[in-house]
């Protein structure tokens, strides 16, 4: 397997990130694996792609049109996928990887390479576990182990199964207003993560995120890792 050399693409949303790392979409059949509530879904879609995204916590969608795509949501595990094999353009896990058990992410990742069409890509983004934001959020809500664990699996199961891999690289800026409006996006992220509003709301965080504010103000930026698998 070939490995391009890192590009940095400076900051970036996150579906522009992806974009930048994908290509043009327009007319392409994209799976998002991990969609949570459709957001990437939704902007592949504007940028012309026809996107079915699978997460076991959400509810179903009908075909939705945006732009000049379309998305749906449907419920299914990362292993399990009711696609046909050889039915998609690209597949993508969008900071979904390290969420999936450590035993079943290489049977995701097979999933993965099962559902794509001669030539298509897999693509990986993940955050790092680094910066302000991991500062913050690590009393609470530590993903050191889990996103070195989605590192390994993509080494260990995806690398072998592809010819080329090419790595991005993006930050992703997110503003806040004060400690309060932290805690209230947080707390919104709640339905897909391990923690409680306890959990956040105290003096510990509060304290970690006012030290942070106080070096780099209240834009966070986050640095994100894309693997591109074709």
């Amino acid at each position: 397997m070939t490995t391009k050399d890192a590009a940095d693409l400076g900051e970036m949303a996150r579906v522009e990130g992806l974009l930048a790392a994908l290509g043009p979409v327009e007319g392409k059949r994209i799976i998002d694996i991990g969609c949570g509530e459709g957001v990437i879904a939704r902007g592949l879609a504007a940028a012309g792609a026809s996107v079915h995204g699978y997460d076991p916590f959400i509810a179903p969608t009908e075909e939705i049109s945006e732009g000049a795509g379309s998305y749906r949501l449907l419920q299914a595990r990362a292993d399990a996928i009711p696609e046909p094999d050889g039915s998609a353009d690209a597949v993508l896990f969008v900071f979904s990887l390290h969420h999936v058990p450590r035993s079943s992410m290489g049977a995701a990742l097979a999933e993965a390479k099962r559902l794509l069409k001669p030539g298509g890509s897999l693509c990986v983004a993940e955050p790092l576990a680094e910066g302000p934001a991991q500062y913050v959020m690590a009393p609470y809500h530590d993903e050191t182990e889990v996103r070195a664990n989605a590192t390994q699996a993509l080494a260990a199961h995806a690398a072998p199964a592809f010819g080329s891999e090419t790595i991005f690289f993006f930050s992703e800026g997110r503003s806040y207003a004060d400690f309060d409006d932290y805690a209230a996006q947080a707390i919104g992220n709640m339905r897909y993560n391990d923690y409680r509003e306890t959990d956040i709301v105290n003096d510990e965080v509060r304290g970690r995120f006012e030290k942070m504010a106080a070096q780099y103000g209240t834009r966070f930026e986050q640095r994100v890792r894309v693997n591109l698998f074709a």
